[in-house]
């Protein structure tokens, strides 16, 4: 989908954007300001943000990962920790400067929606805050997690990495061999 094709209205958006780096604060404030977001909440340290978290509702939460003291990781498992906060399940996006496959499964796992790598590309970021707007993913809570379901991908794996349940889609694909007892159990384990 290009940036041109995306249309939505964010008008009366109300965003907290944290970073700790005036410069960052002041990019990604005149990108939002160019999607015509006009409720732009600045934060620029994890304690900031979290305050604010705490006290007011967000539509959407655009947060750096490196920070000094707690990180955006640290703000978004502690958002996500709290079920009765009126952020709870808030939109975050998670800014890295370095957005490696670590540190994106990192956010992913610390209840992030999305990850957008710095330096910003504007036509990047509205297409991610159009695929969180537009995306109906469940929200999951659990012991072990807080977040977006993290399973909405519905096509193959990535190259070289094997889909998750390859023995099990090989039984599967012969129907007429009769499976040992130890195999069936392995479909349910």
């Amino acid at each position: 989908m290009s940036a041109a094709s995306i249309r939505f209205r964010l008008a009366q958006t109300k965003i907290l954007a944290v970073d700790d780096s005036p410069q960052g604060m002041d990019v990604l404030s005149q990108i939002l300001l160019g999607f015509c977001v006009e409720k732009i909440t600045r934060a620029e340290s994890a304690e900031e943000a979290r305050d604010r978290l705490a006290r007011e509702e967000f539509n959407l939460v655009i947060i750096d990962d490196r920070m000094p003291g707690k990180d955006g990781f640290d703000v978004i498992e502690h958002v996500r920790a709290d079920p009765q906060g009126p952020n709870a399940t808030a939109p975050i996006i998670l800014a890295s400067g370095n957005a490696t496959k670590s540190v994106i499964l990192k956010a992913r796992d610390a209840g992030a929606n999305y990850v957008v790598a710095k330096p910003f590309v504007p036509a990047v970021l509205l297409a991610g805050m159009h695929m969180i707007a537009s995306c109906n993913r469940e929200f999951v809570t659990c012991d072990t997690y807080r977040g977006p379901d993290r399973r909405f991908k519905s096509g193959p794996p990535p190259e070289g990495i094997e889909e998750r349940r390859a023995d099990a889609l090989k039984l599967m694909q012969a129907p007429e061999r009769a499976m040992s007892q130890d195999e069936v159990t392995a479909l349910f384990g």
